[in-house]
């Protein structure tokens, strides 16, 4: 049954995500590129896809409401789609991502910042593009630990965009999502297809939410040191009344993801 439930929803996410994107270019080719219109289809079909795959998300504290950086913990592909059904934000990406079929192009034509982390070149570009869209007014979701990983707490931070952030004045949102499973996290050499049947062939897949508090300074140590104490408390926090295996079992267990 478990394989049934995954592998209708798996053809529902693709053939879902191509009427979408078919959706918007048709409307671009008429009326011209949107951003703002891009992020709002994003977030209808994000509603869309979180139901029809089973997720169960709770939210903890208060969405943010102005523009700025959003710093997450990392266990999944699927954390950016968890976040942007709330909020009409860009997720930064690792460049491999725009080539995965479906998924990439529907990341370019609606709105994503994709990184080349193998040059120097490629890394700057990113951050531009991060200030310019922040400039802009945009939320970006930035997962500054660059792995996913089933740790009870986070890994540590890459400093670069908190001294970006110090630097522009934007305010970063601190932010935690937390899967009820382990298994859920996508971790290791686990490959797509098997995650996808194993995670969303269950009938429901729970996933906590929490938004911390506004922060500004133009320190960046002080701003990553802020964002990582409020997420590694929220972490253990939200997980208090869950049953987790132990998460010691699985602490080298990790994905280049972003």
């Amino acid at each position: 049954m478990n394989s049934i439930r995954a592998f209708l929803r798996i053809s529902f996410f693709a053939i879902g995500s191509i009427f979408f994107i078919s959706r918007y270019l048709v409307k671009a080719a008429i009326v011209g590129n949107d951003l703002d219109r891009a992020l709002r289809i994003r977030r209808q079909w994000f509603s869309l896809i979180n139901k029809g795959l089973g997720i169960n998300v709770e939210v903890f504290g208060k969405m943010p409401a102005d523009s700025g950086l959003l710093v997450c913990n990392h266990r999944s592909y699927f954390d950016p789609l968890v976040v942007m059904q709330y909020l009409l934000a860009l997720p930064v990406g690792k460049a491999e991502v725009a080539t995965w079929p479906i998924i990439g192009y529907g990341a370019k034509v609606s709105g994503s910042i994709f990184v080349n982390r193998k040059t120097k070149e490629g890394r700057e570009k990113a951050r531009k593009d991060i200030i310019e869209t922040l400039r802009k007014g945009y939320f970006v979701i930035n997962y500054p630990e660059g792995t996913t990983h089933t740790n009870p707490q986070t890994n540590d931070f890459k400093p670069a965009l908190f001294k970006d952030a110090a630097k522009e004045g934007f305010t970063i949102y601190p932010i935690v999502q937390e899967y009820q499973k382990d298994e859920d996290a996508w971790v290791g050499d686990d490959t797509f297809l098997r995650h996808f049947f194993e995670c969303f062939g269950k009938r429901k897949t729970q996933i906590r939410l929490s938004y911390g508090p506004a922060l500004k300074s133009n320190s960046a140590e002080e701003l990553m040191q802020l964002s990582k104490q409020w997420i590694d408390s929220e972490l253990l926090r939200i997980r208090k009344d869950w049953h987790h295996s132990d998460p010691s079992m699985k602490n080298n267990e990790s994905k280049k993801m972003v």
